[in-house]
């Protein structure tokens, strides 16, 4: 990964200088769910296998126990249980992403980083995901830090909103406010490319 640059803070404390074996505690409560929904999904490990994986190391749960959450998460996601032992490739697109979602979420974190998520989607699977991530959001009490350059998808999931330009935060606000009145001319230019009711009306 290319090194960060600048202040990283999570809960207060300064993450950029902390070691591998000092990040680990905090691995659990940070989780992350990755653009592609195949490529971030290691083939040779069965469904089970990719979801316990960080329970194994976050957790004291025994074997039993693990398959008892890896089953209780994949209903969570809406996936049925007994496809565990499949393998990525047997599976859709957006059953994919399920499963991606799945593995941050069987940890119970405090944060999850969302970096596209539904970019490699089509937008019937995609309005099932953005619903999929709203309702976990509200079960769980999830912050999400969400990047996307789909507007739409952007308006129906962030409470929050950062506009950035090559590295550089150019504006930053209440979503809906900022949607309503943006200041900044590179967001008004993004605004009014983009058909974001027609968008958000089909992912709604």
């Amino acid at each position: 990964l290319i090194d960060a640059e600048g202040s990283i803070r999570f809960a207060g404390e300064a993450l950029e200088q902390l070691s591998g074996k000092q990040l680990r505690p905090l691995r659990k409560r940070l989780q992350v769910v990755f653009q592609d929904p195949f490529g971030s999904l290691s083939p040779r490990l069965c469904v089970e296998q990719i979801i316990a994986e960080g329970l194994q190391v976050h957790s004291d749960l025994n074997a039993a126990e693990r398959e008892q959450a890896v089953i209780d998460v994949l209903r969570e996601v809406g996936l049925d249980p007994a496809t565990r032992h499949r393998y990525p490739h047997e599976f859709s697109g957006g059953q994919r992403q399920r499963i991606a979602i799945a593995r941050a979420l069987v940890l119970k974190p405090e944060l999850i980083l969302l970096d596209e998520p539904t970019s490699a989607l089509d937008r019937t699977v995609q309005k099932q995901i953005v619903a999929l991530l709203r309702r976990l959001q509200e079960e769980h009490g999830l912050t999400y830090l969400f990047i996307s350059h789909d507007l739409a998808v952007v308006r129906a999931l962030a409470h929050d909103l950062i506009v950035m330009k090559e590295g550089e935060v150019l504006e930053r606000g209440e979503t809906g406010k900022l949607f309503s009145s943006a200041q900044h001319p590179y967001t008004q230019e993004l605004l009014a490319a983009s058909n974001v009711e027609a968008r958000l009306a089909q992912i709604l």
